[in-house]
């Protein structure tokens, strides 16, 4: 078995490499919300602006049995990487994760990153094997996240009496959505929200520094996220002197329609306390379903001590379904 450079571009092993994460997640995770094919071979074969993104793969001959990705932000936390790891369910146990661990920290050392972050999921209550493997390596747990799925069939008929609950709550503020583009006249606040998640979202001992947004880094990942097909539903809230003060994002796949991610929500400090978390995610459901009516489930992930949007979650119908927990290293 040997660990080979992968490249993107070439379609038959980029193809194969997005199978074995597949079927790796397929054999141990609750829910499929693995990337469709037609916007990983996007992703692999050109990159995104934002990221260097390294691939990897493990042989057994010519037969591809593991894959992993590098991952290292170019615009802040240069200190950092993100390492992905997938063996497939024929091959694991054999030494191809450890293996593929080694080359990934190997290229994170030579390019003079110091900090390596994976993740690992798991049943509620019960550590799962990718846990226990990273430790083995010399990971530990910087922040565990709750996995919780909603059905949105379900739920919908609870949302009217949810707005006139709080309306009178959030009395004064206005709520404003968007799909895909941030609007120009939003978009200066957009950034200082945007640059407000690392300083109030909880990270656990994530080594993370605040980030930086400009016009220019939106609009790249705008134009990221639609070459891979992948939507933005956005609802931020403004104050009444036209602030914004809130933001929360729904990402759908338009390969995957049926399902979609719950990003983050954030709500600045001296206007909580008024429902705009849940005023705002009420409202982006519905334009949600307004442009995506297939869209039958959201999955989102919350930390345990992260009680208001717990709370907020609760309210909508969420219910935990799995764990991710994020592991760090230090080089």
């Amino acid at each position: 078995m040997d660990v080979r450079d992968i490249d993107g571009r070439d379609t038959a092993v980029a193809r194969r490499f997005w199978e074995i994460g597949r079927d790796s997640e397929a054999a141990y995770r609750v829910h499929d919300f693995f990337v469709p094919w037609a916007s990983a071979e996007v992703t692999l074969s050109k990159g995104r602006a934002d990221t260097d993104l390294l691939l990897f793969g493990a042989f057994d001959g010519e037969q591809m049995t593991g894959a992993a990705s590098v991952a290292m932000p170019l615009l802040d936390n240069l200190h950092l990487a993100y390492v992905s790891i997938h063996v497939h369910p024929e091959h694991q146990r054999r030494g191809v994760g450890r293996a593929l661990v080694t080359a990934g920290e190997a290229v994170v050392r030579e390019r003079g990153r110091r900090v390596v972050v994976g993740e690992a999921y798991g049943q509620p209550g019960a550590p799962g094997v990718g846990q226990a493997f990273a430790e083995s390596l010399g990971y530990t747990v910087a922040i565990e996240d709750g996995i919780k799925v909603v059905d949105l069939d379900a739920t919908e008929p609870t949302w009217a009496a949810m707005e006139q609950e709080v309306a009178p709550r959030s009395s004064g503020y206005t709520l404003v959505s968007w799909y895909d583009a941030v609007p120009d006249e939003h978009l200066g606040g957009y950034c200082l929200i945007s640059e407000a998640f690392n300083d109030e979202a909880p990270s656990g001992d994530l080594e993370l520094e605040a980030e930086v947004w400009d016009e220019d880094r939106v609009r790249k990942r705008e134009a990221d996220n639609l070459a891979a097909g992948r939507h933005d539903v956005s609802t931020a809230a403004l104050a009444p002197d036209g602030t914004m003060v809130g933001l929360t994002d729904i990402g759908v796949n338009e390969n995957a329609s049926h399902r979609g991610f719950q990003s983050g929500t954030l709500v600045a400090p001296a206007h909580r306390g008024r429902a705009l978390g849940l005023s705002m995610k009420v409202a982006n459901q519905r334009q949600l379903r307004a442009r995506f009516p297939g869209c039958k489930v959201l999955m989102t992930g919350n930390a345990g001590v992260n009680v208001a949007m717990n709370a907020v979650n609760d309210r909508l119908g969420y219910r935990l379904v799995e764990t991710c927990v994020e592991l760090q290293k230090a080089l």
